[in-house]
Protein backbone atom coordinates (compact mmCIF):
# COMPACT_ATOMS: atom_id res chain seq x y z
CA UNK A 1 0.00 0.00 0.00
CA UNK A 2 0.85 3.81 0.12
CA UNK A 3 -0.15 6.73 1.85
CA UNK A 4 -0.42 9.90 0.00
CA UNK A 5 -0.09 13.13 3.00
CA UNK A 6 -2.20 15.80 1.40
CA UNK A 7 -5.16 17.21 3.44
CA UNK A 8 -8.63 16.75 1.88
CA UNK A 9 -8.83 20.65 1.54
CA UNK A 10 -7.01 20.76 -2.35
CA UNK A 11 -10.08 19.18 -3.41
CA UNK A 12 -10.23 18.03 -7.22
CA UNK A 13 -6.50 18.50 -6.98
CA UNK A 14 -6.30 16.19 -4.69
CA UNK A 15 -8.67 13.71 -5.90
CA UNK A 16 -6.51 13.71 -9.40
CA UNK A 17 -3.44 12.95 -7.27
CA UNK A 18 -4.64 9.89 -5.66
CA UNK A 19 -5.94 8.69 -9.11
CA UNK A 20 -2.23 8.88 -10.32
CA UNK A 21 -0.85 7.08 -7.30
CA UNK A 22 -3.65 4.73 -7.45
CA UNK A 23 -2.45 4.04 -11.61
CA UNK A 24 1.01 3.48 -10.62
CA UNK A 25 -0.02 1.03 -7.97
CA UNK A 26 -1.85 -0.55 -10.28
CA UNK A 27 0.33 -0.63 -13.29
CA UNK A 28 3.18 -2.02 -10.76
CA UNK A 29 1.28 -4.94 -10.04
CA UNK A 30 0.03 -5.30 -13.54
CA UNK A 31 3.97 -5.26 -14.34
CA UNK A 32 5.23 -7.86 -11.22
CA UNK A 33 1.44 -10.62 -11.74
CA UNK A 34 -0.96 -9.61 -14.76
CA UNK A 35 -4.74 -8.27 -14.89
CA UNK A 36 -6.15 -8.73 -11.08
CA UNK A 37 -9.57 -10.20 -12.03
CA UNK A 38 -11.35 -8.55 -9.68
CA UNK A 39 -10.35 -5.36 -6.67
CA UNK A 40 -12.12 -5.46 -3.20
CA UNK A 41 -12.14 -2.23 -1.84
CA UNK A 42 -12.81 -1.40 1.46
CA UNK A 43 -14.17 1.75 3.21
CA UNK A 44 -14.78 2.92 -0.95
CA UNK A 45 -16.93 6.10 0.45
CA UNK A 46 -13.31 7.43 1.74
CA UNK A 47 -10.78 6.02 0.05
CA UNK A 48 -12.46 5.88 -4.23
CA UNK A 49 -12.73 8.95 -6.26
CA UNK A 50 -14.60 8.89 -9.35
CA UNK A 51 -11.47 8.23 -11.54
CA UNK A 52 -10.33 5.79 -10.17
CA UNK A 53 -14.11 3.87 -10.29
CA UNK A 54 -13.97 4.52 -13.90
CA UNK A 55 -10.68 3.51 -14.67
CA UNK A 56 -11.08 0.04 -13.02
CA UNK A 57 -14.29 -0.65 -14.86
CA UNK A 58 -13.00 0.28 -18.08
CA UNK A 59 -10.04 -1.77 -17.30
CA UNK A 60 -13.02 -4.77 -17.46
CA UNK A 61 -12.03 -6.19 -13.96
CA UNK A 62 -15.28 -6.39 -11.07
CA UNK A 63 -15.29 -4.44 -8.49
CA UNK A 64 -16.69 -5.51 -4.51
CA UNK A 65 -16.57 -3.62 -2.11
CA UNK A 66 -17.05 -3.71 1.78
CA UNK A 67 -18.30 -0.64 3.45
CA UNK A 68 -17.63 0.13 7.19
CA UNK A 69 -17.75 3.48 7.85
CA UNK A 70 -20.10 4.52 10.62
CA UNK A 71 -20.73 8.16 9.44
CA UNK A 72 -22.20 6.21 5.81
CA UNK A 73 -24.47 4.38 8.64
CA UNK A 74 -25.39 7.79 10.43
CA UNK A 75 -25.89 9.27 6.50
CA UNK A 76 -23.35 12.01 8.40
CA UNK A 77 -21.26 12.17 5.00
CA UNK A 78 -20.98 15.24 2.28
CA UNK A 79 -22.93 15.31 -0.94
CA UNK A 80 -18.97 14.35 -2.96
CA UNK A 81 -19.14 11.25 -0.32
CA UNK A 82 -22.68 10.47 -1.26
CA UNK A 83 -21.85 10.68 -5.09
CA UNK A 84 -18.49 8.65 -5.01
CA UNK A 85 -20.54 6.38 -2.95
CA UNK A 86 -23.75 5.62 -5.60
CA UNK A 87 -21.09 5.89 -8.05
CA UNK A 88 -18.99 2.84 -6.97
CA UNK A 89 -21.93 0.95 -5.63
CA UNK A 90 -23.39 1.39 -9.15
CA UNK A 91 -19.99 0.24 -10.70
CA UNK A 92 -19.50 -3.02 -8.70
CA UNK A 93 -20.94 -6.50 -8.76
CA UNK A 94 -21.58 -6.24 -4.79
CA UNK A 95 -21.27 -3.96 -2.21
CA UNK A 96 -20.93 -5.72 1.84
CA UNK A 97 -22.11 -4.17 4.19
CA UNK A 98 -21.34 -5.23 7.90
CA UNK A 99 -24.29 -4.68 9.17
CA UNK A 100 -28.32 -4.01 8.34
CA UNK A 101 -27.96 -0.80 9.21
CA UNK A 102 -25.82 0.22 7.52
CA UNK A 103 -27.09 -1.64 4.36
CA UNK A 104 -30.48 0.31 5.16
CA UNK A 105 -28.36 3.83 4.94
CA UNK A 106 -26.85 3.01 1.78
CA UNK A 107 -29.90 2.17 -0.20
CA UNK A 108 -31.26 5.37 1.10
CA UNK A 109 -28.17 7.47 -0.08
CA UNK A 110 -27.99 6.29 -3.37
CA UNK A 111 -31.62 5.56 -4.31
CA UNK A 112 -31.53 1.63 -4.31
CA UNK A 113 -34.59 1.11 -3.26
CA UNK A 114 -34.37 -2.58 -3.86
CA UNK A 115 -30.96 -3.75 -1.94
CA UNK A 116 -29.71 -4.82 -5.94
CA UNK A 117 -26.58 -5.80 -5.17
CA UNK A 118 -25.83 -5.32 -1.74
CA UNK A 119 -25.66 -7.77 1.18
CA UNK A 120 -24.71 -8.04 5.11
CA UNK A 121 -21.84 -9.79 5.91
CA UNK A 122 -20.69 -8.99 9.47
CA UNK A 123 -17.01 -8.52 10.15
CA UNK A 124 -14.58 -11.66 11.08
CA UNK A 125 -12.74 -11.71 14.70
CA UNK A 126 -9.49 -13.44 15.61
CA UNK A 127 -9.62 -16.75 16.65
CA UNK A 128 -7.96 -16.24 19.55
CA UNK A 129 -11.51 -15.58 20.60
CA UNK A 130 -12.82 -18.64 19.65
CA UNK A 131 -10.38 -20.71 21.95
CA UNK A 132 -10.77 -22.08 25.49
CA UNK A 133 -9.62 -20.24 28.23
CA UNK A 134 -9.84 -20.37 32.17
CA UNK A 135 -11.02 -17.06 34.16
CA UNK A 136 -8.68 -15.78 35.99
CA UNK A 137 -9.04 -16.85 39.82
CA UNK A 138 -11.06 -13.36 41.95
CA UNK A 139 -12.66 -13.42 44.86
CA UNK A 140 -16.48 -13.80 44.97
CA UNK A 141 -17.59 -10.54 45.46
CA UNK A 142 -14.96 -9.27 42.57
CA UNK A 143 -17.20 -8.15 39.56
CA UNK A 144 -15.64 -6.24 36.44
CA UNK A 145 -17.65 -4.79 33.21
CA UNK A 146 -15.54 -3.65 30.48
CA UNK A 147 -15.83 -1.31 27.63
CA UNK A 148 -13.61 -1.47 24.45
CA UNK A 149 -13.55 1.28 21.76
CA UNK A 150 -12.30 4.47 21.07
CA UNK A 151 -12.70 7.60 23.73
CA UNK A 152 -14.60 10.02 21.74
CA UNK A 153 -18.27 11.90 22.13
CA UNK A 154 -20.08 9.18 19.78
CA UNK A 155 -18.78 6.31 22.16
CA UNK A 156 -20.56 7.95 24.97
CA UNK A 157 -18.45 6.56 27.69
CA UNK A 158 -19.21 9.70 29.52
CA UNK A 159 -22.38 8.32 29.80
CA UNK A 160 -21.36 4.68 30.61
CA UNK A 161 -19.48 5.76 33.69
CA UNK A 162 -21.68 8.26 35.06
CA UNK A 163 -24.42 5.15 34.65
CA UNK A 164 -21.81 3.00 36.74
CA UNK A 165 -20.66 5.34 39.12
CA UNK A 166 -24.36 6.06 40.15
CA UNK A 167 -24.98 2.52 40.80
CA UNK A 168 -21.04 1.56 42.47
CA UNK A 169 -19.65 4.24 43.31
CA UNK A 170 -19.66 2.96 47.31
CA UNK A 171 -19.42 -0.95 46.35
CA UNK A 172 -15.11 -1.02 45.70
CA UNK A 173 -15.57 -4.83 44.35
CA UNK A 174 -17.03 -3.56 41.55
CA UNK A 175 -14.50 -2.19 38.30
CA UNK A 176 -15.38 -0.79 35.35
CA UNK A 177 -12.49 -1.45 32.66
CA UNK A 178 -11.90 1.40 29.57
CA UNK A 179 -9.87 0.29 26.86
CA UNK A 180 -9.05 2.28 24.34
CA UNK A 181 -8.00 5.73 23.73
CA UNK A 182 -8.83 9.27 22.22
CA UNK A 183 -9.52 12.85 22.76
CA UNK A 184 -12.07 12.64 25.82
CA UNK A 185 -9.68 10.41 27.53
CA UNK A 186 -8.82 13.32 30.05
CA UNK A 187 -12.03 14.69 30.90
CA UNK A 188 -13.76 11.11 31.22
CA UNK A 189 -11.13 10.59 33.50
CA UNK A 190 -11.96 13.40 35.76
CA UNK A 191 -15.51 11.88 35.91
CA UNK A 192 -14.26 8.83 37.00
CA UNK A 193 -12.92 10.38 40.03
CA UNK A 194 -15.98 10.71 41.64
CA UNK A 195 -15.54 6.74 42.33
CA UNK A 196 -13.45 4.49 44.72
CA UNK A 197 -9.61 5.11 43.52
CA UNK A 198 -9.16 2.68 41.11
CA UNK A 199 -12.70 1.40 40.40
CA UNK A 200 -12.34 3.26 36.98
CA UNK A 201 -9.21 1.62 35.27
CA UNK A 202 -8.10 3.26 32.17
CA UNK A 203 -5.73 0.97 30.26
CA UNK A 204 -5.41 2.94 26.98
CA UNK A 205 -4.91 1.14 23.58
CA UNK A 206 -3.92 -2.45 23.97
CA UNK A 207 -3.11 -4.83 21.54
CA UNK A 208 -4.99 -8.03 20.52
CA UNK A 209 -3.53 -10.41 23.07
CA UNK A 210 -3.33 -7.98 26.00
CA UNK A 211 -7.42 -7.30 25.12
CA UNK A 212 -7.88 -11.26 25.65
CA UNK A 213 -6.15 -10.72 28.62
CA UNK A 214 -8.66 -8.08 30.05
CA UNK A 215 -11.81 -10.17 28.66
CA UNK A 216 -10.80 -13.12 30.65
CA UNK A 217 -11.32 -10.78 33.91
CA UNK A 218 -14.76 -9.28 32.56
CA UNK A 219 -18.26 -10.28 33.60
CA UNK A 220 -20.23 -8.16 31.46
CA UNK A 221 -19.32 -6.29 28.22
CA UNK A 222 -20.77 -3.20 28.01
CA UNK A 223 -20.75 -0.28 25.76
CA UNK A 224 -22.99 3.00 25.67
CA UNK A 225 -22.10 4.17 21.98
CA UNK A 226 -24.63 5.70 20.21
CA UNK A 227 -23.64 4.64 16.60
CA UNK A 228 -21.19 1.54 15.30
CA UNK A 229 -21.77 0.04 12.14
CA UNK A 230 -20.46 -3.56 13.60
CA UNK A 231 -18.95 -3.49 16.85
CA UNK A 232 -16.43 -6.11 16.88
CA UNK A 233 -15.92 -6.25 21.08
CA UNK A 234 -19.21 -7.37 21.20
CA UNK A 235 -19.09 -10.29 19.01
CA UNK A 236 -14.85 -10.82 20.82
CA UNK A 237 -17.06 -10.98 24.20
CA UNK A 238 -19.78 -13.46 23.06
CA UNK A 239 -17.58 -15.57 21.24
CA UNK A 240 -15.82 -15.83 24.62
CA UNK A 241 -19.08 -16.60 26.40
CA UNK A 242 -19.57 -12.94 27.96
CA UNK A 243 -22.66 -11.43 27.94
CA UNK A 244 -23.30 -7.67 27.15
CA UNK A 245 -25.09 -5.23 27.62
CA UNK A 246 -25.56 -2.77 24.31
CA UNK A 247 -27.81 0.34 23.18
CA UNK A 248 -31.16 -0.18 21.30
CA UNK A 249 -29.28 2.01 18.42
CA UNK A 250 -26.76 -0.59 17.73
CA UNK A 251 -26.80 -3.50 15.20
CA UNK A 252 -25.45 -6.14 17.62
CA UNK A 253 -28.74 -5.96 19.03
CA UNK A 254 -30.16 -7.97 15.96
CA UNK A 255 -27.66 -10.86 17.39
CA UNK A 256 -29.21 -10.37 21.03
CA UNK A 257 -31.37 -12.65 22.81
CA UNK A 258 -32.26 -13.23 26.57
CA UNK A 259 -29.54 -15.81 26.69
CA UNK A 260 -26.63 -13.24 25.34
CA UNK A 261 -27.61 -10.08 27.26
CA UNK A 262 -29.91 -7.16 27.48
CA UNK A 263 -30.34 -4.08 25.48
CA UNK A 264 -30.73 -0.10 27.35
CA UNK A 265 -32.84 2.16 25.57
CA UNK A 266 -30.27 4.56 23.50
CA UNK A 267 -28.71 7.32 25.36
CA UNK A 268 -30.97 6.84 28.74
CA UNK A 269 -28.56 6.96 31.84
CA UNK A 270 -31.60 5.70 34.12
CA UNK A 271 -32.29 2.79 31.62
CA UNK A 272 -28.59 1.72 31.27
CA UNK A 273 -28.04 1.84 35.17
CA UNK A 274 -31.04 -0.35 35.72
CA UNK A 275 -29.30 -2.78 32.99
CA UNK A 276 -26.34 -3.07 34.64
CA UNK A 277 -27.80 -3.52 37.99
CA UNK A 278 -29.72 -6.64 36.26
CA UNK A 279 -26.48 -8.30 35.15
CA UNK A 280 -24.70 -7.75 38.14
CA UNK A 281 -27.59 -9.38 40.37
CA UNK A 282 -28.45 -12.07 37.82
CA UNK A 283 -25.36 -12.88 36.07
CA UNK A 284 -25.86 -16.47 37.29
CA UNK A 285 -28.55 -16.97 34.46
CA UNK A 286 -26.17 -16.33 32.00
CA UNK A 287 -24.04 -19.52 30.36
CA UNK A 288 -21.08 -19.22 28.70
CA UNK A 289 -22.28 -22.27 26.24
CA UNK A 290 -25.26 -20.38 25.55
CA UNK A 291 -23.69 -17.01 25.24
CA UNK A 292 -21.17 -18.11 22.15
CA UNK A 293 -23.82 -20.66 20.86
CA UNK A 294 -23.68 -19.46 17.39
CA UNK A 295 -21.14 -17.12 17.50
CA UNK A 296 -17.85 -19.35 15.69
CA UNK A 297 -20.46 -20.58 12.93
CA UNK A 298 -21.24 -16.42 12.11
CA UNK A 299 -17.82 -14.62 12.54
CA UNK A 300 -15.20 -17.45 12.31
CA UNK A 301 -12.45 -16.54 9.18
CA UNK A 302 -13.52 -19.82 7.29
CA UNK A 303 -17.08 -19.26 6.96
CA UNK A 304 -16.38 -15.64 5.91
CA UNK A 305 -14.33 -16.66 4.18
CA UNK A 306 -16.54 -18.96 1.94
CA UNK A 307 -19.05 -16.17 1.96
CA UNK A 308 -16.35 -14.01 -0.12
CA UNK A 309 -15.29 -16.39 -2.32
CA UNK A 310 -18.98 -17.19 -3.48
CA UNK A 311 -19.39 -13.43 -4.50
CA UNK A 312 -15.77 -13.67 -5.78
CA UNK A 313 -16.77 -16.13 -8.23
CA UNK A 314 -20.41 -15.57 -9.21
Amino acid sequence: GAYFPLGRFLGSLYDHSRFKLFKKLFQDYRTAHGKPDLIHVHFPTMVLTHEIIDFIRDQDIELVLTEHWSRVQEKKISAKQAAILKHAVAAAKMTICVSQALKNSIQELTGNKSGDKLTVIGNMIAEEFFQAYERDKKPAADFAFTFIGSLKEIKRADLLITSFLDLFKDTKSVKLNIVGDGPERKALAGLAKRGSAGQVKFWGSLPQDKVFEVLTRTDVYVSASHYESFGVPFIEALAMGIPVIASSNLPIVAYLDESRGVVFADDSREDLSRQMQYMYENIGKYRPESVRAGIFENFNGDQLARKLIAIYEA
